[in-house]
């Protein structure tokens, strides 16, 4: 084989959007396979190249992925391993706020009640976002509201550990939530995702609704201003963004196993599968 996706054992399978990834670099000559990061390693001593796709249970086994990361180190790997393990924690959105970054306003906190509460209180927030420092897909987000104790202490018990109170943007339920694809540095194609109503999970899985969209050239140009904050290149990236009144407010960066959406843009694959290419040589 000539590229590995790197899955999981929850869903080992390459993914409807992934296989027309592998459908273009199977155009250009080069053989594509799937393999489960948590499940047989022989496929990834013959790769020439691993792309970490849907890894999507990572969260779960934090300390064995970080590991696993690090015996890629060396491999012709994308995205690479050091820069996966920065994006595993949450806790890259605070370097990105110390580099100019736009982010609603957040503060750490421990899996506590009185925790939260005194971040809400340190914040000035009534209602705020709860979120794990390592999770994925909306996992032990919890939204929590100062006059409901019970869903402040519902907020402690999903985190199961350290997380963050972020202040919540209301324009996710209206605007919506923005993802913009890069591959190789260039903007690649945009969707936008909005929750189901009274919900704030944009996810498809949790009931959200995703469309593709040309964004103005300026939340473009806004959005590759926070890709080079990174702390090194990414072969592949998506940014999720709040874009509203002429702002770009930074939610989340995914370098570690983003969703790509080629399904909505499947004249993106081919760009994908060039940079990957590329990449091998």
């Amino acid at each position: 084989m000539d590229i590995l996706f790197a899955t999981c054992l929850e869903q080992p399978d390459m993914t409807p959007s992934d296989r027309l990834v592998a459908e273009a670099l199977a155009r250009r000559g080069v053989a594509v396979a799937a393999a489960p990061w948590n499940g047989d390693q022989a496929p990834f001593g013959k790769a020439g190249l691993v792309v970490m796709r849907s890894a999507w249970d990572y969260y779960k086994h934090a300390e064995a992925f970080a590991g696993w990361l690090d015996r890629l180190e060396g491999r012709n790997v994308a995205n690479a391993p050091a820069l996966m393990r920065w994006n595993m924690s949450k806790a890259y959105l605070e370097e990105m706020a110390a580099k100019g970054a736009r982010l609603p306003a957040m503060r750490r906190t421990r899996a506590a009640v009185g925790d939260i509460a005194a971040a809400m209180d340190a914040l000035k927030l009534d209602e705020a976002v709860v979120k794990p420092l390592i999770g994925a897909s909306a996992h032990g987000l919890t939204l929590a509201r100062r006059r409901e104790p019970e869903t402040i202490a519902q907020a402690a018990e999903s985190l199961d550990g350290e997380g963050f109170v972020q202040q919540k943007m209301e324009a996710v339920t209206t605007a919506g939530e923005t993802s913009f694809m890069f591959f190789g540095g260039a903007f690649s194609h945009a969707v936008v995702k909005r929750p189901k109503a009274g919900d704030l999970r944009v996810q498809e899985e949790h009931g959200g609704v995703t469309a593709r969209i040309d964004p103005p050239g300026w939340a473009v140009d806004e959005a590759a201003r926070l890709l080079e904050m990174l702390p090194e290149p990414a072969d592949y990236a998506r940014i999720d963004a709040v874009v509203l009144d002429g702002a770009l407010w930074l939610m989340e960066v995914e370098v570690l196993e983003p969703e790509l959406f080629f399904t909505y843009a499947p004249e993106a694959a081919e760009r994908f599968a060039e940079v990957l290419v590329n990449r091998m040589k």
